[in-house]
């Protein structure tokens, strides 16, 4: 009797163990990166609070990470997909076997603010902007802003000041330059300071992308489910944001620190930067294609297909009824 309570023992104690190691819908770990803590990347944080990878049986790690770390992590498989979209669009270009798969923000965040004297976007005429730096996503924001409100860029003069938002801040501020183009909740205090915003992200009918989610060549083709996954649970995460204010604007304050009153605001600025459906129009990606290769002075005709693969992405917006 003993040895059957033993054998039954052992048994159950086996079987146990096999369900731990070999579950039997065993989540998928998956590794994502961005690059910095900020509004636009705030659809793969809302994916992750709501369950939304979860409910895809995904084990999602977001990760942290520089612009141009993520492009060898990419090809060495320490990562599996990053929201990257300047560096991944600029490798994909240049050959290397990258494809984005679906558009997360296809308009930028930042907003043009001037001086109290400046009123209007016609009034930069022969005024100075402030960046980052020159080919930087807050120049590319201003000029798609600018050009949008009928202004050529030869009208304005930009100057790199090599600083993040808080110092181009102050140095605006200090009167060193006549406007900057900022991210909330950036504009929005400046504004309270007596600076103007003159234009953002609701005057483009063409975007200017700052994160997409991209993969290898070998993972879309070897890893269909999963990429199909990741880009279903973005989807999702997207549609949310844009229904969902009351749930999205807790999410935001806790995610960047910021007061429930700071976070609502920043919400009604950027909302509309974000696709809608994780697609986004040829001419807007072609946009992002010309402004890259007059950066790197590449004049070869480069196909969408080069750096773009939509057909997981319109796969999941089927299944998803959209």
């Amino acid at each position: 009797m003993k040895s059957v309570k033993a054998v039954i023992g052992t048994t159950v104690t086996w079987l146990l163990f096999c369900a731990i190691l070999w579950p039997s819908e065993a989540a998928e770990k998956t590794i994502i990166s961005y690059s910095s803590r900020s509004y636009v990347f705030l659809p793969a944080e809302v994916a992750a609070v709501k369950g939304f990878f979860r409910d895809e049986s995904l084990e999602t790690v977001l990760i942290q990470m520089r612009s141009p770390v993520a492009v060898p992590a990419l090809m060495n498989g320490e990562i599996q997909y990053t929201l990257t979209f300047g560096n991944i669009l600029t490798a994909a270009l240049q050959g290397m076997p990258f494809k984005q798969i679906a558009v997360v923000t296809e308009k930028p965040t930042h907003h043009i603010v001037s001086r109290p004297e400046i009123k209007t976007i016609a009034d930069l005429r022969g005024k100075r902007i402030g960046t980052l730096r020159i080919g930087g996503s807050d120049q590319l924001a201003a000029e798609a802003i600018l050009q949008a409100k009928g202004l050529q860029l030869t009208d304005v003069k930009f100057i790199a000041l090599g600083a993040d938002d808080p110092v181009r801040v102050e140095i605006f501020k200090k009167g060193l330059v006549d406007a900057i183009c900022v991210s909330p909740p950036s504009p929005l205090r400046l504004q309270r300071e007596g600076f103007n915003i003159l234009g953002g992200p609701k005057d483009l009918k063409v975007g200017s992308p700052l994160a997409a989610i991209s993969t290898t060549d070998s993972r879309v083709k070897n890893r269909r489910e999963e990429a199909k996954k990741v880009v279903r649970a973005t989807i999702r995460a997207l549609r949310f944001i844009r229904e969902r204010k009351e749930e999205v604007v807790p999410i935001m304050a806790h995610w960047l620190g910021q007061t429930h009153e700071v976070a609502s605001e920043s919400y009604d600025l950027i909302v509309s930067s974000f696709s809608s459906d994780g697609g986004t129009s040829d001419a807007t990606y072609q946009f992002a294609i010309d402004a890259r290769k007059k950066a790197l002075k590449l004049e070869k005709t480069i196909p969408l297909s080069q750096v773009r693969d939509f057909t997981l992405l319109k796969e999941a917006q089927k299944e998803l009824g959209l």
